[in-house]
C-alpha cells in the first residue's frame, strides 16, 4: 500500500467518514442490487424523457444513449463475478457516468442549448431532478463501500462469531 493511502488511514477524517468503524454491514448482493436499481433509475429517468419529448435533438438523443448503455454496462458488470475485477470495474464506471452525468446536468442549466431552450435557468425539471438523486445516491453508496461501511458482491466482511 502507498504512503498516501497509509496516511490517508490515519487520518482523522477518515476515522470520521467511517464511524471509527464501529459501523458495518455485511449485505454484499443488497448493497450492490442497491447501487444497480439506482443506475437503472437513471436509465429509466433518461428513457421517459426521450420518449415523451415529440421531437428532441439529436444530441440529446446520442448523450442519452451513451448514458443509458453506460448504466447498463456499468450495472451488468457489477454482478459479473467471473473475475474479481469486474464488479470493481463496474462500481468505478457507474461513478464515471454518474458523475459525468451531474456535471453536465449542472453545466446545462444556465446555458441555452440548441433545441432546449426551455430548459435554460430551469431547475423544477422533475424528471432531471430525479436522475440527479439517483447519481447521486448512486456515488453515496460507493462511497460506503469504498469506506468499509458496506461491502459490495463478490466481497463479504468474513465476521466469524
Amino acid at each position: 500500500m502507498g504512503l498516501l493511502a497509509r496516511l490517508w488511514e490515519r487520518s482523522r477524517v477518515y476515522r470520521m467518514l467511517r464511524l471509527g468503524g464501529y459501523v458495518a454491514f455485511d449485505l454484499p448482493r443488497t448493497i450492490t442490487a442497491l447501487g444497480s436499481l439506482l443506475l437503472l433509475g437513471i436509465v429509466v429517468t433518461h428513457l421517459y424523457v426521450v420518449t415523451r419529448e415529440t421531437a428532441p435533438p439529436t444530441y440529446f438523443v446520442v448523450y442519452a444513449v451513451v448514458l443509458i448503455v453506460g448504466c447498463l454496462l456499468a450495472a451488468a458488470m457489477m454482478w459479473l463475478s467471473v473475475n474479481p475485477r469486474v464488479p470493481q470495474l463496474g462500481w468505478l464506471l457507474g461513478d464515471a457516468v454518474s458523475v459525468v452525468f451531474l456535471g453536465l446536468y449542472i453545466a446545462s442549466r444556465p446555458v441555452s442549448l440548441p433545441g432546449l431552450v426551455a430548459l435554460t435557468g430551469r431547475w423544477d425539471v422533475a424528471p432531471g431532478n430525479l436522475a440527479a438523486t439517483f447519481a447521486m445516491g448512486f456515488v453515496a453508496v460507493h462511497l460506503s463501500v469504498l469506506s468499509g461501511i458496506n461491502v459490495a458482491y463478490p466481497q463479504r466482511q468474513n465476521w466469524h462469531d
